[in-house]
């Protein structure tokens, strides 16, 4: 059927697939000033499309049934997919999912995932709150007065052995291993959460978003050896560090972890310790600076001469006849200079 507009007709005949964002949102997500949030916006609109159902249909188009985009409970993704995918930074990412979360908009869990090759901490899933995305769909209701209509959330779930091939379906909301599934839990106390960092971190992770160069098979090993050798941790932590000293290169992280190797070190707080002692035992043996003036030049001293500075004089039984000499040469030499001296005629 023909509208009787051409464009509209061509427009009308694409498959536009993809987020639809209701206009209302634009009025119901926003600031405490009144500010529409399109960060939190568009994450939203991410999340809900992949909870839409696909439909499945047979050989004659009729439709037999409904799946997800994704497998498992929730749909899993990083901060840094959704930064990739709209070009967001990823503490952009971050704050607009806090806000989402914060405004029972959304659920997030970070889980521990177990594969054939590697255990994964910290990965992050999502899941729209349905009930409360309708309500900013239909009605005037802002954000503001949304309450929370689920049950209190798990931040941190440990889940049994699963394949990777079933966990992770590539390609449909939820990136490889090697994406970036890592985030951090924000929920924790300070101190807790440095631990939980400090342990849940993926050297191979961090090595990628840290630009520390290509990470092929042979980086891949290098980066499994060192974690055997010491742990995940360490590794991590030196990476830091090299990335505090604007080094992002292997070799500087491999030297740090060699020295740490040799001190034995065993863990992160082990290796403070370790070098801050290290420090004091080098300030401590540190040679005193010197005031800055320059160190007095020694002579040595003739044998003839006496420690008392006195020429010995017993030593040289001449001595008395060329002194006698010298004096007389001397005497004649001032005769000849003196103004008052008249000439002599002959």
């Amino acid at each position: 059927m023909k509208s009787g507009c051409q464009v509209a007709d061509r427009i009308g005949e694409l498959e536009i697939v993809g987020n639809i964002v209701p206009h209302l949102w634009y009025k119901n997500i926003t600031f405490s000033s009144g500010k529409a949030h399109f960060v939190a916006i568009t994450l939203l609109a991410d999340i809900v499309y992949w909870y839409r159902p696909t439909m499945i249909r047979d050989d004659s188009g009729m439709i037999t049934g409904a799946r997800t985009k994704f497998k498992g409970d929730m749909l899993q993704k990083s901060y840094q997919a959704f930064a990739d995918t709209y070009g967001f930074t990823k503490r952009q990412v971050k704050d607009g999912i806090d806000f989402l979360v914060d405004h029972h908009l959304l659920v997030r869990e970070f889980r521990t995932i177990s594969t054939s090759s590697i255990i994964l901490s910290n990965v992050m899933y999502v899941q729209p709150v349905a009930e409360n995305v309708k309500r900013v769909m239909d009605e005037r209701c802002n954000v503001a007065v949304l309450t929370s209509v689920c049950p209190p959330v798990t931040l941190e779930r440990t889940s049994p052995f699963i394949p990777k091939e079933d966990q992770l379906r590539q390609g449909e909301g939820a990136p490889e291993v090697d994406g970036g599934t890592y985030t951090e839990n924000t929920s924790k106390n300070p101190s807790e959460k440095n631990e939980q960092q400090r342990a849940g971190e993926c050297p191979v992770t961090f090595y990628k978003e840290n630009e520390f160069g290509r990470l092929g098979s042979y980086m891949q090993e290098k980066i499994k050896s060192w974690c055997e050798r010491l742990s995940d941790s360490l590794v991590v932590e030196a990476m830091k560090r090299a990335v505090e000293q604007g080094k992002h290169y292997w070799s500087y992280v491999d030297a740090i972890l060699v020295k740490w190797e040799l001190l034995q070190v065993e863990d992160v707080n082990d290796a403070r310790s370790k070098e801050d002692g290290g420090m004091v035992e080098k300030v401590y043996n540190r040679p005193s600076r010197s005031t800055g003036r320059k160190p007095i030049r020694t002579e040595l001293l003739p044998d003839w001469f006496t420690e008392e500075g006195i020429v010995d004089e017993s030593n040289d039984e001449d001595f008395e006849v060329e002194k006698a000499k010298l004096m007389a040469e001397l005497e004649a030499f001032r005769e000849l200079k003196s103004p008052h001296t008249s000439p002599v005629f002959e």
